[in-house]
C-alpha cells in the first residue's frame, strides 16, 4: 500500500506499517468536496495520494497551502488533544486520499512508543513547516495591507 512510502511512515518496521496499513482506507474526492472544517472534531489523518487539497487557517481564505504532492500530511488534528481541526480543507480537482482513524492509530503508537514517538517527531517537523509558513503569509498580508492604506 502507498502509505509504505510516504515519509511519515516510511522507515518504520514492516509489521508496524502493515498495522497501520489495515487501518487504512483509500477515498477518492470530487472537486470542491470538504474534507473537513476548521473546528470539526478531528478524526481521521489524511495523506494526499494524487489530486490537490486547499488547507485554509483562516476565514475567507487569507492563509491557505495547496497539498499538490503525493504523500503530504495533514489532519494532524486527529493525533493531538483537542482533536479539533485547526484548518479546513477542500479537494481543489479530483483527489484520491487515505485517511487513518485518529484514536486507532494512537493505539498502535501506544503498543510501539519509539515507533509512535518517531512519526509523531516528523508531524511535528510538518506542523512546524506550516507555522513557518502561515507566520510568513500573516506577515506578508499584513505588509501589503500596510503599503496599500499609504496610497
Amino acid at each position: 500500500m502507498f502509505i509504505r512510502e510516504t515519509d511519515l511512515f516510511s522507515e518504520l518496521p514492516s509489521h508496524i506499517i502493515d498495522e497501520i496499513a489495515s487501518l487504512a482506507v483509500e477515498e477518492m474526492f470530487p472537486a470542491g468536496q470538504v474534507l473537513f472544517r476548521r473546528g470539526d472534531l478531528a478524526e481521521s489523518l489524511y495523506i494526499l495520494e494524487e489530486g490537490a487539497v486547499d488547507i485554509t487557517i483562516s476565514e475567507g481564505g487569507l492563509v491557505s497551502f495547496p497539498l499538490t504532492s503525493s504523500g503530504d500530511v495533514f489532519g494532524w488534528s486527529a493525533l493531538v488533544e483537542p482533536n479539533r481541526y485547526t484548518a479546513s480543507a477542500e479537494c481543489m480537482k479530483e483527489s484520491k486520499v487515505i485517511r487513518i482513524d485518529g484514536a486507532r492509530l494512537m493505539r498502535v503508537f501506544e503498543k510501539h512508543p519509539a515507533e509512535g514517538l518517531h512519526v509523531m517527531r516528523r508531524l511535528c517537523g510538518v506542523i512546524a513547516s506550516r507555522l513557518s509558513e502561515s507566520y510568513k503569509a500573516l506577515m506578508s498580508a499584513r505588509e501589503e495591507s500596510r503599503i496599500a492604506s499609504y496610497g
